[in-house]
C-alpha cells in the first residue's frame, strides 16, 4: 500500500484533478501525512441502501463515509451521482465546485467530524467551508 493513495471511480475524468487536489488540500490543512482513500460515485438508490443498513437512516444522503483504517486514515467514500447537481443549483455552486465539496466533508467525516446535531453541524461546516474557501477563493 502507498503512502498516500486517492482512488476515483465512476466520476468523469475531466473532474477527478480537481477533486484529487481538493483531497490533498484538505488532507494537508488537517495535518494527515498519509492516507488510502477511494472515492465511489454511486446511484441514490444504492446510497440509500447503505444509509439505511449501516446508519438506520432511511433516505438518500449526498455522502456516506466509512473509515477502514484509523491508524493509516484508510477509508471508503461513497457520494450520490444525483445529490452534487441538485445541491449545486440550490447552494449557488458549479457542479464541480458542489463534488469538491463533498469531497472536503467526506475526508472531514472520516476525521470522526459528525453533523447529526446543530453543533456539531455548525462546526464541521465552518471548518469545510475554510478549506473550500482556501481552494475556491
Amino acid at each position: 500500500m502507498k503512502n498516500k493513495e486517492l482512488i476515483f471511480t465512476g466520476f468523469d475524468k475531466k473532474i477527478i484533478p480537481l477533486m484529487k487536489k481538493t483531497a490533498e488540500f484538505a488532507l494537508k490543512y488537517e495535518k494527515i501525512k498519509q492516507y488510502n482513500i477511494s472515492f465511489t460515485m454511486v446511484s441514490d438508490i444504492a446510497i440509500k441502501k447503505m444509509n439505511r443498513k449501516y446508519r438506520k437512516v432511511n433516505r438518500i444522503t449526498d455522502v456516506i463515509s466509512f473509515l477502514v483504517d484509523k491508524d493509516l486514515f484508510m477509508g471508503d467514500i461513497y457520494i450520490s451521482d444525483n445529490r452534487p447537481k441538485k445541491n449545486a443549483k440550490k447552494y449557488g455552486f458549479t457542479y464541480e465546485q458542489e463534488l469538491c465539496y463533498l469531497v472536503i466533508h467526506s475526508i472531514l467525516h472520516l476525521e470522526g467530524y459528525t453533523d447529526y446535531t446543530p453543533e456539531n453541524k455548525k462546526k464541521m461546516f465552518s471548518k469545510q467551508d475554510k478549506i473550500f474557501k482556501c481552494i475556491f477563493s
